[in-house]
């Protein structure tokens, strides 16, 4: 997280419609010019209809990535069955069966949870260390996953989002990054997973941390996390 919001400061000069200016550059922490990324903003979809989570449940395992809504392989509990068979034995009566669905979907909860922070962990990281190659294998891959910069526009799409990244690395200052999450929530439902959490960073020589509020989405492909979209704001105290 240390190292996130050491780099949203800096992504805050990136915004590809609008050139940097003084009061970005004194609150960046990269020496990252707007011009920068001039072609990334590929999209103008409206945000709601991209980021819009339903309840129901969400299947992944697609060759590129993306969700799907076949169901789990046979004999494999998911939460939303665990959650209808646990309605069923209440309606039933069967205080038994009841009490042993709700702790197997507890452990499954828990699973999940645990599972989404160690992709928000390995995200972060790659960040922090400016590990291009971790980073790739961090993200989902097709042209539904999108990343937000600090006062950039959205850029769609695993290779623009992965060429923006390439941008965030190649700026030029010293890794690793200083970064620490703090306020981190973690919240899943069947396949889809999200981390919210403040983001402080700060890069090597600099006295200030800049702060950035996060908003990391996860989606589970063949039984591992895969995030798909994040999205960091400014945070001003």
């Amino acid at each position: 997280m240390a190292a996130a919001a050491a780099a949203s400061p800096a992504r805050a000069s990136w915004r590809p419609v609008i050139p940097a200016t003084s009061a970005y550059a004194t609150r960046s922490c990269f020496r990252v010019g707007a011009k920068r990324f001039a072609g990334l903003q590929t999209t103008c979809t409206c945000l709601h209809q991209a980021t819009r989570l339903t309840a129901a449940h969400v299947k992944s395992g697609e060759a590129e990535g993306r969700p799907s809504t076949e169901s789990a392989a046979a004999g494999t509990p998911d939460e939303e069955s665990l959650r209808r068979e646990l309605e069923t034995a209440i309606q039933e009566e069967d205080y038994a069966r009841a009490a042993a669905l709700r702790d197997e979907l507890r452990v499954l909860q828990e699973d999940g949870r645990s599972a989404v922070l160690a992709a928000n962990t390995r995200f972060y990281t790659a960040f922090k260390n400016g590990d291009l190659v971790a980073m790739h294998q961090a993200w989902a891959k097709g042209d539904h996953v999108y990343v937000v910069h600090p006062s950039a526009g959205r850029i769609s799409g695993y290779e623009m989002v992965m060429q923006s990244w390439e941008m965030v690395c190649d700026a030029d200052y010293e890794f690793p990054l200083q970064i620490d999450l703090q306020d981190v929530e973690v919240h899943v439902r069947g396949d889809v997973g999200y981390v919210t959490c403040l983001e402080l960073v700060r890069t090597k020589g600099s006295s200030s941390w800049g702060k950035q509020v996060a908003t990391n989405v996860f989606e589970k492909v063949d039984g591992k996390w895969f995030m798909c979209i994040h999205h960091a704001s400014h945070f001003d105290e």
